[in-house]
């Protein structure tokens, strides 16, 4: 019997570490659990390449340096992009019945897996360094030549205009057909921002390290990254995005805020962008919002139809406070707009104080908060109260004192729409009495609480049946004869099985029941429990029942809804 060749056996037979070098690096080491090639090529005594060439030697599996290779484009994109940076891999050789495809762990048979569903071949992995393999892919996916073609074909139209003087006529504007010939790093910037807009992204972060800038994107709510940057761009590049927002290039030590828009022939968009000096250099998140895409048709939300019955008939109501609530990124602005944009029929004075305004709708009067120069929620609010309004939208309630004021505006013939940070309808309810506002006034003024979420969708491109495990099933109390679908992934969905979003919702209508509970200070759950009892559909309730109609799926449920037993 052959005894197994070990890392310390390799490195001297290789050639890479003599003998007795090893040896006394392993007499001086104070971490005995610490694996040697790590511990040598930590130390600089081999390199990644030569440490990754003893690992391959010792698995029997073929090491390819990439960095001598020239990879076909459409070989390496045989893949997706996701794909690729989730397994670290890239399609080096394809043939009818195979693909040779190079990995930075050719030894996990998952991903292997997943690798031969999306080329629909057989995969002989071989192993390749990290840094060559990223390397690969951003020559593949993300180089400054493929992007600039990338720029070249959303170029038909595209314009970026600076937002710092939003409606100004003299307003500077940035043609990318006037860019086509500039610097790479303009080409980069550009044609970054278009793929992130083509791509869906909700978010773009920009985040350096010590090596290099990653770049990932948020689709459906989800960050992936999809490139990394060299070092030597990142300080032009970030000073490229705060040009278009119209920030100080010059400071680097203090997070500014900023933002620009983006014209192109499917649509308009508004991009937020935020920087944040670290340690690395300075990290940027841009937010698109996409302007065009903005459902205000409360219809066509997906709320269900009781709950959009209980909606419908407290909007039209004179006065009251209307509370939406979710985490960062749940939809709250989309709703509160659509209300909005449901009762904008000119017979009413709708005035709102927003952090920032998101979306411009026309006919109503919108203001951004200004701290600086005074305008707070608060006391933007006061002034909307001297503008006789008949609905007012406080787009945040972050404070006891815009709290309280947004509660005594719906007390004074006031309709009051405002967004609260808690787990669900009921605790944002109670929230406001934990804020310090009196539970007389909260019982009094409250209306409608609403709850939600986003859920990613199945993708229709790929979705096929599936039995999902019966004890999670039996879990949720779904029936277990029953048809249930996710997707396989493919391309359309970028290898993840989801395409788009949905709303999940949990309407509170503020019986007559409910106030007096709030008022005697009963607690959150009660309260909940009394909402149920009253026709309430929870956050689960609608969730499960777009997984039974084929929307979604258990492990969306699992991952967005509260559990049940918790709340």
């Amino acid at each position: 019997m052959i005894a197994e060749r070990t890392i310390r056996d390799i490195v001297i037979e290789e050639g890479f570490v003599t003998a007795e070098r090893l040896s006394e690096v392993l007499a001086a080491r104070t971490d005995s659990t610490e694996n040697v090639g790590d511990l040598l090529q930590r130390m600089g005594l081999i390199t990644e390449k030569q440490h990754l060439q003893c690992v391959a030697l010792q698995a029997g599996i073929p090491f390819v340096d990439l960095s001598k290779l020239e990879i076909e484009q459409d070989v390496a994109r045989s893949i997706s992009h996701q794909l690729a940076i989730k397994h670290l891999a890239v399609p080096i050789e394809k043939t009818e019945y195979a693909a040779s495809v190079a990995m930075f762990n050719p030894l996990d048979v998952a991903s292997i897996d997943e690798i031969r569903v999306q080329l629909g071949v057989d995969v002989d992995p071989m192993f390749a360094t990290e840094s060559d393999i990223r390397e690969a892919i951003f020559r593949a996916f993300g180089s400054f030549d493929s992007l600039s073609v990338l720029a070249g074909e959303f170029a038909k139209g595209i314009e970026i205009s600076s937002a710092e003087n939003a409606g100004e006529e003299d307003q500077a504007t940035i043609s990318l057909n006037e860019r086509e010939d500039g610097a790479p790093v303009i080409r980069l910037a550009n044609a970054l921002l278009a793929r992130a807009i083509r791509g869906h992204a909700s978010d773009v972060h920009v985040e350096p390290g010590p090596n290099d800038t990653r770049v990932r994107f948020r689709v459906d709510g989800i960050l992936s990254e999809v490139m990394t940057i060299p070092k030597a761009v990142q300080r032009p590049f970030v000073s490229r995005l705060k040009v278009i927002a119209g920030l100080d290039i010059g400071e680097r030590r203090i997070p500014q805020d900023g933002r620009f828009s983006v014209s192109l022939s499917e649509g308009s968009y508004d991009l937020r962008v935020s920087t944040y000096p670290t340690v690395h250099g300075e990290k940027v998140v841009l937010r698109v919002l996409d302007k065009s895409s903005l459902a205000v048709d409360l219809t066509s939300l997906g709320i269900p139809p009781l709950s959009l019955t209980r909606i419908l008939k407290r909007v039209e109501e004179s006065q009251g406070l209307i509370l939406v609530t979710g985490p960062t990124g749940s939809g709250k602005s989309t709703t509160l707009y659509s209300i909005l944009n449901h009762l904008n029929d000119n017979s009413r004075n709708i005035v709102t104080i927003e952090d920032p305004v998101e979306y411009q709708l026309e006919g109503i009067a919108q203001a951004n908060v200004n701290v600086g120069a005074g305008m707070t929620f608060a006391n933007g609010l006061r002034a909307i109260l001297r503008q006789d309004p008949d609905v007012i939208l406080v787009g945040e309630s972050r404070d006891p004192e815009t709290a309280k004021t947004a509660i005594e505006a719906s007390l004074t013939g006031h309709l009051v729409l405002t967004s609260l940070h808690a787990n669900d309808s009921m605790a944002a309810v109670v929230r406001l009495v934990e804020m310090g506002v009196e539970p007389f006034l909260v019982s009094s003024s409250v209306t409608l609480s609403v709850a939600q979420r986003l859920m990613r969708r199945t993708c229709s491109h790929c979705a096929k049946a599936y039995s999902p495990d019966p004890i999670v099933l039996d879990s949720l109390g779904l029936p277990l004869d029953r048809e249930y679908v996710r997707g396989e992934g493919c391309e359309k969905c970028g290898g993840t099985g989801y395409r788009g979003r949905c709303g999940v919702y949990e309407v509170a209508d503020i019986s007559q029941r409910i106030r007096q509970m709030i008022f005697v200070g009963d607690s959150t759950d009660s309260i909940r429990r009394e909402a149920v009892r009253g026709g309430m559909r929870t956050l689960r309730q609608d969730a499960l029942t777009k997984v039974m109609d084929g929307v979604s799926t258990v492990e969306e449920v699992l991952r967005v809804t509260p559990n049940e037993s918790q709340e």
